[in-house]
């Protein structure tokens, strides 16, 4: 008759905290079906699922080979991972045999030129993103924060675009956004939010005869970078009350993020046309936002990406806020994230196959 091994103090601490471990990372995947203005818990640890799903795949190697009692914990807990790691990392291609001529489309937060706190100038950052979008040769660009002292020089920036559609407010400069196109725009409107100087740039565009929508889209951001909300976080003396001001920036930015989607899916749906949604989002694959979005649409990256698919520079591979969506009708093939330091965003291209 065997004896039963008893509980160690470590084992016991270990199981504990791979419970834990396994609850945020629940919460992560609620975050998907729940309405932040609702019910906000889940937001925060969405927000955080690259992390805490490191943490939960180190627990089940160390449950391996040193707590197998606990085994069961993290391996639940990271079953529902399967079905959601291509979007946000993918490991090889399969080579798609699509006919007919392609249409490029990049997007890129541009970050009004501020090179997201890196040691790049803003005149740098100006001259290397033109270079970089003269290069890159896209059928149709869609820029988000984009900046210009006079909007006079805006026939000057880029001119090998005939066709262009912008929505600038007033600031120290303009910015906003601005798509420019190699094919003819027919139609130009802005989807304005309340109280919110974010927006969807929306744009009919005739590709050979037939005609898209495309949305470029700057959603509400949470309005803090993430150096300043480690300063504010960590200031001992005001530890309660920076937590509580951060804590408030976020909740008011989730709550405008949400009702900007559901008007976008309204106008969206009203569209006589397939229509593309691009551009920056400001929330990961495991959000809210995302998951409305993508219940019509395809993701580029799914469809055609490989590697780490991270866009926002400063906490890369974590954070994927920018987005290429097409239609189901559609095809997508070569997605690429450009590692390039002139923002604090990564550009995104993608090949996309219009429906014949």
């Amino acid at each position: 008759m065997g004896v039963k091994r008893k509980r160690t103090f470590g084992s016991t601490l270990f199981t504990l905290l791979a419970l834990v471990s396994a609850a945020a990372l629940l919460f992560s995947y609620l975050s998907l079906f729940f309405d932040p203005t609702d019910f906000r818990l889940p937001m925060f640890f969405g927000l955080y699922f690259i992390p805490i799903l490191l943490l939960n795949l180190l627990l089940l190697l160390v449950a391996l080979f040193k707590y197998p009692r606990a085994l069961l914990i993290p391996v639940i807990a990271l079953i529902p991972t399967l079905f959601l790691a291509d979007r946000f990392v993918k490991f090889g291609r399969e080579e798609q045999q699509l006919s007919g001529k392609p249409v490029k489309v990049l997007t890129y937060n541009l970050g009004r030129y501020a090179a997201g706190g890196r040691r790049v100038t803003s005149n740098e950052s100006v001259s290397n993103i033109r270079r970089l979008l003269a290069e890159q040769d896209a059928d149709i660009v869609c820029l988000q924060e984009f900046a210009v002292a006079d909007t006079i020089k805006l026939s000057t920036y880029l001119p090998d675009y005939p066709y262009r559609a912008r929505h600038l407010f007033k600031g120290n400069r303009y910015f906003g956004n601005l798509t420019l196109s190699r094919y003819p725009i027919r139609k130009v409107e802005s989807l304005t939010f309340p109280e919110s100087r974010n927006l969807s740039l929306v744009t009919d565009i005739d590709v050979n005869g037939q005609t898209i929508r495309v949305y470029n889209c700057h959603l509400e951001s949470y309005a803090l970078s993430f150096t300043s909300l480690v300063k504010r976080i960590f200031r001992k003396e005001h530890f309660t009350d920076e937590v509580m001001q951060v804590h408030g920036k976020m909740r008011e930015a989730t709550k405008r993020r949400s009702a900007q989607v559901d008007a976008l899916l309204q106008s969206e749906a009203s569209s006589p046309y397939p229509s593309l949604v691009c551009g920056d989002f400001n929330d990961t694959p495991i959000s809210y936002t995302y998951h409305r979005l993508i219940q019509t649409k395809k993701d580029s990256f799914s469809e055609a990406g490989t590697g780490f698919a991270a866009t926002y520079a400063v906490l890369w591979p974590m954070l994927r806020i920018d987005y290429i969506l097409l239609p189901q009708t559609c095809a997508a093939d070569r997605h690429e994230t450009l590692r390039v330091p002139w923002s604090d965003h990564y550009p995104v291209t993608t090949l996309i196959y219009l429906e014949k």
